[in-house]
């Protein structure tokens, strides 16, 4: 009676058929920073590829915002952060613990009233969600 409803079944079965497929599924686990501070932020990250080493683009984070990232699940990354008002005077520079597949971590910076930055990792674990997080 209707040809196009014949149609619009099999997509609507082929609709339920992926999202019950792909709905299970875990999202890696992220990390991400926290300003805490009172002033403008850049943090950049040292990549090695292969043998030497290479800087990562640097990255703005104002005061009281908080990014975050999906890395590959291990090991350990550095990072420098300076103030933006001052680029070229890191106030920190060292390495960070990527997140296991199974974790999330919130690095919150926080100013140590000495000019320099304290930073406290804040692990919670990964949920298994239906939809991934918005990049």
């Amino acid at each position: 009676m209707f040809p196009g409803l014949r149609y619009f079944r099999l997509a609507a079965l082929l609709t339920c058929l992926v999202c019950l497929a792909y709905g299970g599924r875990a999202t890696a686990g992220w990390m991400g920073f926290r300003n805490d501070t009172s002033t403008t932020l850049i943090i950049q990250e040292t990549v090695p590829p292969g043998g030497g080493t290479r800087p990562g683009k640097p990255q703005k984070i104002f005061a009281n915002e908080t990014v975050r990232e999906t890395p590959p699940a291990g090991g350990q990354r550095t990072f420098t952060i300076a103030d933006a008002a001052k680029p070229d005077k890191p106030l920190f520079n060292g390495k960070l613990a990527s997140p296991a597949a199974s974790e999330n971590v919130l690095y919150v910076i926080k100013s140590d009233g000495k000019g320099g930055l304290t930073i406290e990792a804040v692990s919670s674990p990964a949920a298994v969600t239906k939809h991934p997080p918005k990049r």
